[in-house]
């Protein structure tokens, strides 16, 4: 999660100058580093502390501020599934391509044709 309307404008004083900062709480330094560009994964490096405890206190911070914000989200498996699927591969073909059990291409593509099916009707 990032902030929308803000570049990236944290220079390395900037970031330092936060980190030393002893009057900060892990909180407020989380919302300053935030507020600077940075993004919760870069965040959570800085501070040595985890992505889960980040994500919650940016994440509270944007909420209660109204901050629009942007995430990243990465294809899943279930998109990957159907989009081999879609170029004409076998569930076995499409396992083993993506390393993942037979038994769950087959699942996920059934799961496919049916809302597939579902919504024609």
């Amino acid at each position: 999660m990032k902030k929308l309307t803000v570049e990236k404008n944290a220079t390395k004083q900037t970031i330092e100058a936060v980190l030393k900062d002893e009057a900060l709480s892990k909180s407020a330094a989380m919302k300053k580093l935030f507020d600077l560009g940075l993004e919760v994964k870069e965040i959570a490096s800085l501070l040595n502390v985890r992505y889960n405890f980040v994500y919650n206190v940016v994440s509270n911070y944007v909420n209660v501020n109204s901050i629009e914000t942007v995430t990243n989200k990465k294809e899943g498996k279930k998109e990957k599934i159907i989009a081999l699927f879609l170029e004409g591969k076998s569930n076995k073909e499409i396992s083993i391509e993506l390393k993942t059990n037979y038994n769950y291409v087959f699942n996920t593509i059934k799961e496919y044709k049916n809302k597939k099916e579902a919504a024609s009707e």
